[in-house]
């Protein structure tokens, strides 16, 4: 069950009597996580707050995003104020920064999956919201300034989780957004070309081959593919070059379920899920500790590939 939300005006209280703020997204920041963080970080900047935010190493892809010059190792911030997590489903998710987040005097949980452990002491959770960036947009709205650079973070952030506004997550009220920020002026077509049409030549390559890798499975209701860190290193790439592939593997006529695994580290698996109506993957997920949304989710299971993938399918099989 759904806990009750605090409101933005208190949040607003909070945000404007800190001098000091930290902002940080999940592991392995995506478009939404990194759009989300930068817009509010630039939109803070402007009204005179001492910003950080903590972002691990992501695609270059995702540089287009103004106001990286605020991003920082978690080692480089202060104890701060108040510390605002974005896009994170919990505590664990915040990576290296969780150690910040612990310390701050203050914490703030702004976020979009219905997982959310509502580990804020003030908290925001709106599973119905298309993106983590679609909530911050409501958030500034009238409140800080929104300038181009932060019109077209949250545009990146805003396309880049709804799929280019293909995924069931678009409402009439996210078209209605976009359509705001478009009037910023912003680049929106350079954005939407370099999250979905452009890649590097290693991407390319590494794509083929875990389509090459996808098998079908229990009569056809099932796509699933792997890649180990050996087949990303001989085609010159990494594992930043990897979230366009579920969504590849998704498309197969006939499929109910998508899983795709990729070797995070020696001993961690990362396993990511798509599913039709009425395939909760969420659920799925949660079994491994991971979390998301119904029709897409993930989670890292510390176990080789092979045995990783056996115990998700394992229970797919009863899902089925």
């Amino acid at each position: 069950m759904m806990k009750a939300n605090d409101s933005f005006e208190k949040m607003m209280e909070w945000i404007l009597s800190a001098k000091s703020i930290v902002l940080a997204g999940h592991l392995n920041p995506d478009g939404d996580a990194i759009g989300a963080c930068l817009a509010l970080g630039g939109a803070l900047e402007k009204a005179g707050k001492n910003v950080k935010v903590v972002l691990e190493k992501y695609a270059d892809k995702y540089h287009l995003i103004p106001n990286g010059h605020l991003v920082c190792a978690a080692e480089e911030t202060e104890v701060p104020e108040l510390f605002i997590a974005l896009d994170c489903g919990d505590e664990g998710r915040l990576g290296a920064a969780a150690e910040v987040f612990q310390k701050a005097a203050k914490k703030i949980n702004i976020d979009h999956h219905e997982s959310n452990a509502y580990f804020g002491e003030l908290n925001y959770v709106a599973a119905d919201a298309s993106s983590t960036s679609e909530i911050i947009f409501n958030l500034l709205k009238d409140r800080l300034p929104i300038t181009a650079a932060e019109a077209a973070g949250l545009y990146a952030g805003l396309i880049y989780d709804t799929g280019g506004f293909r995924h069931s997550s678009t409402s009439p009220e996210t078209m209605k957004i976009a359509g705001e920020l478009m009037a910023y002026g912003i680049p929106f077509t350079d954005i939407y070309n370099r999250f979905f049409d452009a890649r590097s030549f290693s991407e390319l390559k590494i794509m083929g081959r875990a389509l090459d890798n996808a098998e079908l499975l229990f009569g056809g209701d099932v796509v699933c593919s792997t890649i180990t860190t050996a087949e990303i290193e001989a085609l010159h790439g990494s594992n930043k070059e990897l979230d366009a592939i579920i969504n590849y593997l998704k498309g197969v006529l006939g499929a109910k379920v998508a899983c795709f695994f990729y070797e995070k580290t020696e001993t961690d698996v990362k396993g990511s899920f798509r599913g039709n109506d009425g395939y909760d993957v969420c659920a799925l997920a949660q079994k491994f500790g991971g979390g998301g949304h119904v029709k897409a989710a993930g989670c890292t299971i510390s176990a080789p590939i092979g045995e990783a993938k056996a115990m998700v399918l394992a229970e797919v099989e009863k899902m089925l």
